[in-house]
């Protein structure tokens, strides 16, 4: 082999051990991203529509993300919950689709930027359809922050320019705490201010709701042909009715024997009364003081004599509450010298 087919062989060999090597670097930071892809689907003009993408760190280094953009601004991405990942973390992005300045057919892209362990760019395209004909107002169902076991209810406005026969047929919901009713408001063979159809909306958050952020769908259900589904976002934070201000207790380091106080202290949204506390394990050293009124606020002492057991302990108890089914729970922790 001459020197020319020797050099020439050496640089397809460099730019295929490049190739590779690059190609591998985007394999593993593509591997971290999920979904791959994210289609809305079709959104009614108005109607607010998010979706997340995730980043798991299945690597053994640190993963920093530096930037997330998205290459329309039909689409928006957040800022992801974390951008320092160790490994076995996440981090989520929320992307939506602004649907009040753009309408019909979108594609763009969703492009993650990754500077360690290495640079790597990710990216996830992004599609919709943004109906012109159905607007929604407001652009999804927002129970903002609503107490546990206190029900809820929102109402939208559903307008629709088209054929003066045009019906919502049905509403589909998969969460067992929401509910809806359908009213239709008004139905014009000519349009009134470019509105043929007008329904009005109403979702109910049943009291059964667990604590915790809500986000989910419904659906429209509607008698278009080619695009009978409009998909609807509901969203909403249930909090606790009540909540133990210092769910971690501990009490000083104690020889056997020896006796000490501490006090917790729950508060409610509204009066509510203690029944007692479940002590657990350490039932036979722990004398319960509560009062015996109903307050917003409530504090519980507890006087704990140390057993004859040297050591570190940690006991999980539990506050019940009248009338509440669920009781509230902390631990109890200290040290016998």
């Amino acid at each position: 082999m001459s020197g020319n087919q020797k050099h020439w062989v050496l640089a397809v060999f460099l730019l295929f051990f490049r190739t590779t090597s690059a190609q591998a670097q985007q394999n593993w930071a593509e591997s971290m991203v999920t979904p791959r892809t994210l289609d809305f689907g079709v959104i009614a003009t108005g109607a607010e529509a998010v979706k997340t993408v995730t980043v798991t760190n299945s690597s053994q280094a640190q993963v920093h993300i530096s930037q997330v953009t998205t290459a329309c601004q039909c689409a928006r991405a957040g800022n992801p919950s974390k951008t320092l990942l160790q490994p076995g973390e996440k981090a989520t992005i929320e992307v939506s689709m602004d649907t009040r300045s753009f309408k019909q057919k979108r594609d763009t892209t969703l492009t993650i930027l990754l500077d360690a362990p290495q640079f790597a760019e990710v990216r996830i395209p992004i599609s919709a359809y943004i109906r012109q004909d159905v607007v929604i107002d407001p652009g999804k169902v927002d129970f903002g922050s609503v107490a546990m076991n206190a029900p809820a209810s929102k109402t939208l406005k559903i307008s629709y320019a088209g054929r003066a026969d045009w019906n919502i047929r049905d509403v589909r919901i998969n969460h067992e705490s929401l509910k809806a009713r359908l009213k239709e408001l008004a139905r014009n063979a000519q349009p009134v201010n470019g509105i043929n159809v007008e329904y009005e909306l109403e979702v109910t958050l049943s009291g059964t709701a667990k604590v915790g952020r809500l986000v989910d769908y419904l659906t429209l259900v509607t008698d278009d042909s080619r695009n009978p589904n409009v998909p609807l976002m509901v969203e909403g934070v249930i909090v606790s009715d009540m909540t133990i201000s210092n769910p971690s207790l501990a009490v000083r380091a104690l020889k056997p024997g020896q006796s000490a106080k501490v006090s917790l202290v729950v508060k409610g949204i509204r009066p509510f009364l203690v029944e007692g506390v479940d002590c657990g394990a350490l039932k036979d050293q722990i004398v319960v003081t509560k009062g015996d009124k109903e307050e917003k606020v409530q504090v519980i002492q507890l006087e704990f004599t140390a057993p004859e057991r040297p050591g570190r302990f940690t006991e999980k108890m539990r506050v019940r509450v009248q009338g509440r089914e669920e009781p509230l729970e902390f631990s109890f922790s200290g040290t016998i010298l």
